[in-house]
């Protein structure tokens, strides 16, 4: 309940403001791990987060908690943000951003579970990377080279 409450005040926050609680919240360096996963026809899941009012659209993930493993990080983030399980296969990329913050990439599969809504994310859904729903230009980019990768490793 309060973590409802809290991600809607989150919401609310400009987003300097949030850079800087983030700072405060987690002062050093921060990991977080994301999985991609990808349907049959070469389309990516993404999720819709409750908590960003601008470009609510991006990967499954989070932050790794300390003394976590990443692959062990990505599977409880996807469980806790929607309802499925998944398998890691392999990390696909590892990026830098800023000087402080590192994220990692997974390829992963869905082996059970079912959607449900959580207090972070409302929905989830397959996309092209032609008809990309409202993600950050950052992300947008990221995922063109997240999509590269795999066409290269999956053909």
């Amino acid at each position: 309940m309060i973590k409802k409450i809290l991600l809607k005040i989150w919401r609310v926050l400009p987003l300097w403001l949030q850079v800087v609680l983030s700072r405060y919240i987690r002062p050093l360096f921060h990991v977080f791990a994301a999985a991609v996963i990808i349907d049959e026809q070469m389309k990516i899941l993404l999720v819709k987060s409750t908590y960003n009012r601008f470009h609510p659209w991006g990967l499954p993930g989070g932050g790794l908690e300390y003394g976590e493993h990443p692959e062990e990080a990505v599977a409880r983030e996807v469980w806790e943000e929607t309802g499925l399980r998944v398998d890691v296969e392999k990390l696909i990329m590892i990026h830098t951003f800023r000087q402080d913050q590192v994220g990692m990439y997974y390829l992963c599969r869905i082996t059970g579970g079912t959607f449900y809504p959580s207090d972070e994310v409302s929905e989830f859904a397959y996309f092209s990377l032609d008809n990309l729903p409202d993600v950050r230009m950052f992300d947008r980019d990221l995922l063109r080279r997240l999509y590269q990768i795999l066409e290269h490793e999956l053909t």
